[in-house]
C-alpha cells in the first residue's frame, strides 16, 4: 500500500463517519462497534501514513515522534512535516496538510448530508 492510499482510506473513514454518526441530539447514538473501529482507524491510519512516508524519505522515526503522531496527530503530523521536508518545501507540506484536514471535514459533512437525505 502506498501513502496516498492511506489518505484515501482516511477520507473514506470520515465519509462513513458522517453517515453513521448522529447529527441531531435526538437521534440514537452510533453503534459501539463503530465508535471503537473509527477510534482505532483514526489513530492507526495517520501512523501508517507516517511510517510509509518516513520510509520513503529515509527519515529516522524517533519514539517520541511516533507517539506524537498516534496520540496527537493534529500536532504530530505537522511537526513531522516540518522536520522531514527540505527547506523550501516545508510551508507547502504544512499547507497541504491543513488542506487535507479541511477535505476530511468536507467528507464528513458530505456523509452527514447523505445521512440526512435518508
Amino acid at each position: 500500500m502506498r501513502a496516498r492510499h492511506v489518505l484515501y482510506a482516511l477520507l473514506a473513514v470520515m465519509l462513513v463517519s458522517g453517515v453513521i454518526e448522529p447529527v441531531e441530539a435526538t437521534a440514537p447514538p452510533s453503534p459501539v462497534w463503530w465508535t471503537v473501529l473509527s477510534a482505532f482507524l483514526m489513530s492507526f491510519l495517520p501512523y501508517y501514513w507516517y511510517r510509509l512516508d518516513s520510509e520513503g524519505r529515509r527519515f529516522h522515526r524517533s519514539r517520541w515522534m511516533s507517539t506524537g503522531v498516534v496520540a496527537m496527530n493534529f500536532i504530530g503530523v505537522p511537526i513531522y512535516l516540518l522536520r522531514s521536508r527540505p527547506r523550501g518545501q516545508r510551508a507547502r507540506a504544512v499547507l497541504r496538510c491543513f488542506g487535507f484536514v479541511v477535505l476530511m471535514g468536507l467528507a464528513m459533512a458530505l456523509g452527514a448530508f447523505v445521512q440526512s437525505m435518508r
